[in-house]
């Protein structure tokens, strides 16, 4: 089975868009991936048209020879959107493959180690802050904030992850300097931060109960020092885990030696090769992996090496429907999983996206067992969906 084209298609996904890769085959066998060059990584489609044409005519089985040689034309220039592009490529090929054999993805990483996947409700309730018109009710102050833990709770979820909010000037927003919203380069964290760090935490607790894990994500919002003293005013809380993001594997190892919570981080990383520093140095107790953008075969190596040091992994998933099915036969086979990140708040279109949604019981996503990554996108409800001319993290906009 040779592929005979790569095409990629965008659609609008409210605040942002869904990107995908469409690869077809002689065999009338189609491979699908979804990626992302919406969150600091314009021109990723591009990437991928232009790797993507040294893969016509060739099988479908070998796309650890595609990794090598698109890595080999490539290495003046690693990572980033050349890694996101050719993971990309990767993911459908992998898609195609196991479709053309007739078994779920998970089948070509080594067979299915579990039945479900426990997750966590990621972004709760940050999308009804920051995106209220398309994820309803809206949240606007920390009673909106308990009634999402309530909601959660109620639900059957047993973890959730939260973000850094300001809730004493009006309505809730979001505190994301590390991303320029806002713009504070500097990255300081004052008295009001940590203030409304602790309310945000006290509300969700409070709503969703004692046993409810509870998970925050400070991304790059601070440097080490900054991170030093949200751990200290958060010390007494019992949190499952806090998420760190840094470039420099020892100041993150210095902040988690430091850290009353387990550290999670890597979520922006690219190979074994990005990887290696943050585990030699300890930096975190668990390795976030995106195998949206290292590609989920890639992804198999990060975690085995991870492994290998006494280190659990995560999925990193905050796209769409597709990319939580892909993580999914990942989650399913990879045998250091910690938990899986998944976003319960969705648009009221997606589902005419996908074939097949992810299907959610007590608190954990069920492994499908169908073919490939086991949903495919629905080419007419793309193109139904016209894609916005911006979004995503380089025009966010406060809602």
């Amino acid at each position: 089975m040779k592929v005979t084209a790569i095409e990629t298609m965008v659609c609008d996904a409210g605040w942002r868009n869904y990107y995908f890769v469409k690869l077809s085959t002689d065999a009338g066998i189609v491979g699908w991936s979804e990626f992302d060059e919406g969150f600091g990584s314009p021109g990723v489609a591009a990437i991928i048209n232009q790797l993507g044409n040294r893969l016509i005519g060739q099988s479908v089985n070998q796309h650890e020879r595609f990794f090598q040689e698109a890595s080999c034309l490539t290495r003046p220039a690693p990572g980033s959107v050349i890694g996101e592009g050719i993971g990309a490529l990767e993911n459908a090929l992998l898609d195609a493959k196991a479709k053309g054999l007739g078994v779920p993805c998970y089948e070509l990483l080594g067979g299915k180690l579990r039945d479900k996947v426990r997750v966590y409700w990621s972004h709760c309730p940050t999308w009804r802050i920051n995106h209220p018109k398309y994820y309803p009710p809206a949240v606007t102050d920390l009673a909106g904030v308990k009634n999402s833990g309530e909601e959660a709770h109620e639900r059957g979820f047993t973890a959730l992850k939260t973000n850094i909010f300001i809730h004493d000037d009006g309505p809730a927003y979001a505190w994301r300097p590390g991303f320029a919203v806002p713009f504070y380069p500097e990255l300081n964290v004052d008295k009001k931060v940590l203030r409304n760090i602790c309310a945000h935490l006290e509300a969700l607790r409070d709503g969703a109960g004692p046993d409810m894990d509870i998970l925050i994500d400070l991304n790059f919002n601070a440097k080490p020092e900054g991170m030093l003293k949200i751990l200290r005013a958060i010390a007494d809380y019992d949190l499952f885990w806090v998420e760190i993001d840094s470039y420099s594997p020892k100041a993150l190892a210095y902040v988690r030696n430091h850290s009353p919570h387990p550290i999670s981080s890597c979520e922006t990383l690219f190979g074994v090769r990005g990887f290696m520093p943050f585990i030699n140095e300890q930096a975190m107790d668990v390795a976030i992996i995106d195998a949206v953008w290292n590609g989920v075969w890639q992804s198999m190596k990060i975690a085995a090496v991870a492994d290998a040091h006494d280190i659990n992994v995560a999925p990193h998933n905050f796209y769409g429907d597709l990319c939580t099915m892909m993580n999914a036969q990942f989650a399913a086979a990879v045998p250091n999983l910690r938990i899986m990140e998944a976003d319960i708040d969705r648009l009221p279109w997606e589902n005419e996206l996908f074939t097949h949604a992810p299907e959610y019981k007590d608190g954990h996503l069920i492994i499908p067992d169908r073919p490939g990554w086991g949903t495919d996108p629905i080419e007419e409800a793309i193109r139904a969906h016209p894609p916005k001319l911006t979004g995503g993290l380089l025009h966010y906009k406060k809602s």
